[in-house]
């Protein structure tokens, strides 16, 4: 997703180009001392959270957090799998239409109430119902009944989700998700005690809080810090080891990693693009780079010439060299040459078949492809890129424009808006011919990037419009074989390459420092470290 916090969730680097003046070597007053086992760990977390009602959570913060206060019926571990949380067991109907669950008798909250299914199917139900204004309600769109439900044509009683007792929960979905219990480990899907979180100050306030996770809201200061201190009733307490954590809401990545520096943060969310190089450089055991489920592109406005030929929009994603676009941008991001990031489960990712030309040939097959549109030197092609003001767009458009004037001889114009005029230009497709975005996965699944390019999909920026893709991601979705799938998802992939309706420049990495006290830290795409899989040392 893109303009929208959580989808900027968990994986939208807040950057500086220029002028962060690097600030000496990376020190620790507490690189492996300090606490120690069941002591406190200091998280940076990159703002305050929105809101710590998982019902409407939608920003990153919220989520970092969110992950320590509640447990859903599946959890994330260290390395993104998955595994039963307040679930001790699923099984799968054949078809992949039924879900069953096994609810653990040790389930309370933290206010010693014992948690019986019906607190999962009432909040799935909240989070659907129509006017519950949850902007992540769409992630449970699989579930049997889910757009009545929403639209306020059927009650919330009859979404596809039900407790036959205290221990079972049923969950029906109205086409097979193969990534659906990855869902079931999001805020989103969390339990809802109705009397209780009813009062908003459950949300806000220590003294009003009712979770069921690893951890509760101890204290709460906006502007500055959440602590949260281990929950002594929850089911695997004995096995979570830090005591203590603290979420700090530095939004400026210089200032976190000043805070890194100086051994008051152990974690941060994110690194300096100006110290990045440096710090790798100097501490490179501490610097944790890992894929991250986002890709930033060009969209072609696929209607109008000369963007609708298909060897225009060849040259000019064969001009751009990924490679040395990414070197130039100093910030760790990965060449993209396929539209889904790698680190994706189950999924055989498809790659420009001219990825691994010499340069050279690459300049040469895009000079034909060029010339095949009908342009040369007397007749250049006129393009006008558009991209919005902040973060890395302009030093990108900068880049990309001088590799079409210097390979192909192409005349580019740029075209700079406001984030606001740059959004309403993206719906008014003859308003732009070349336009920037990004996307940020909701789900570890090929699916929430190849279904943004369905003919019907409202994120289709370039209107790509094929029916063989179309059917064969209807194919894949309403299939349960997770072979036919992950080959369907491929084919689908590289259909849409070799149309070219976009140029996948580059794929976002999550990037942290971590102090070497911390262990536990392990990547993921998702770029999900609950506090309960980490111990100090």
């Amino acid at each position: 997703m893109c303009g929208h916090p959580l989808k900027i969730l968990g994986f939208f680097l807040v950057v500086i180009l220029l002028g962060l003046a690097c600030q000496g070597p990376v020190g620790s007053d507490r690189e492996s001392g300090g606490d120690h086992q069941g002591g406190t760990l200091r998280r940076g977390n990159g703002g305050d959270p929105g809101t710590l009602d998982p019902a409407l959570a939608e920003d990153v913060h919220a989520f970092n957090v969110l992950l320590d206060l509640y447990e859903g019926l599946v959890v994330q571990g260290a390395d993104g799998t998955l595994s039963p949380g307040t679930a001790t067991a699923w099984d799968v109907s054949s078809d992949g239409l039924r879900y069953r669950f096994a609810l653990r008798k040790d389930a309370r909250w933290s206010n010693g109430q014992a948690l019986i299914a019906q607190h999962y199917v009432d909040g799935m139900r909240h989070v659907v119902a129509q006017g519950s204004q949850s902007p992540n309600a769409f992630l449970l769109s699989p579930m049997e009944n889910f757009d009545a439900v929403a639209r306020g044509e059927l009650p919330s009683e009859l979404l596809g989700i039900a407790a036959p007792d205290d221990r079972t929960i049923e969950i029906r979905l109205s086409q097979p998700a193969a990534y659906f219990p990855g869902v079931l480990a999001m805020p989103v899907a969390f339990p809802r005690l109705k009397d209780e979180h009813s009062d908003p100050r459950a949300f806000k306030e220590a003294s009003y809080f009712v979770g069921n996770g690893p951890y509760v809201l101890d204290a709460w200061q906006i502007g500055s810090h959440i602590r949260l201190k281990k929950n002594a009733s929850f089911h695997a307490a004995s096995g979570v080891s830090i005591d203590t954590v603290e979420y700090f809401a530095v939004e400026d990545p210089s200032t976190e990693y000043n805070l890194y520096r100086t051994g008051e943060l152990d974690i941060t969310s994110t690194i300096p693009p100006a110290a990045f190089s440096t710090v790798s450089l100097e501490r490179p055991n501490e610097v944790r780079v890992s894929p991250a489920l986002a890709i930033y592109y060009l969209a072609f406005d696929l209607s109008e010439p000369p963007m609708n030929s298909l060897a225009a929009r060849k040259a000019l994603s064969m001009a751009i060299d990924r490679d040395r676009l990414t070197q130039l941008l100093g910030r760790g991001e990965q060449a993209a040459y396929s539209l889904v990031p790698p680190g994706v489960s189950a999924h055989d990712m498809a790659e420009y078949s001219w990825k691994d030309m010499a340069r050279h040939d690459r300049e040469t097959a895009a000079k034909r492809a060029y010339a095949e549109a009908g342009f040369d030197s007397e007749s250049p092609m006129t393009v006008t890129l558009t991209y919005d003001a902040g973060d890395v767009h302009e030093t990108v458009a900068l880049i990309v424009s001088s590799m079409w004037r210097e390979i192909l001889g192409a005349n580019v114009e740029l075209e700079k808006l406001e984030w606001k005029i740059f959004l309403d230009t993206r719906t008014q497709r003859n308003n732009w011919q070349i336009m920037r975005f990004a996307w940020f996965g909701d789900y570890d699944d090929a699916s929430t990037f190849t279904d943004i390019f369905r003919s019907d999909s409202l994120q289709n920026l370039p209107g790509y419009r094929n029916n063989d893709y179309d059917e064969i991601l209807r194919l894949a979705s309403a299939q349960n074989d997770p072979v036919y799938r992950a080959q369907s998802m491929s084919t689908a992939e590289r259909m849409l390459l070799d149309d070219y309706p976009i140029v996948p420049l580059y794929f976002y990495v999550n990037k942290h420092l971590v102090n070497p006290r911390v262990q536990g830290f392990l990547p993921n795409v998702l770029d999900r470290h609950a506090t309960r899989t980490l111990t100090l040392r």
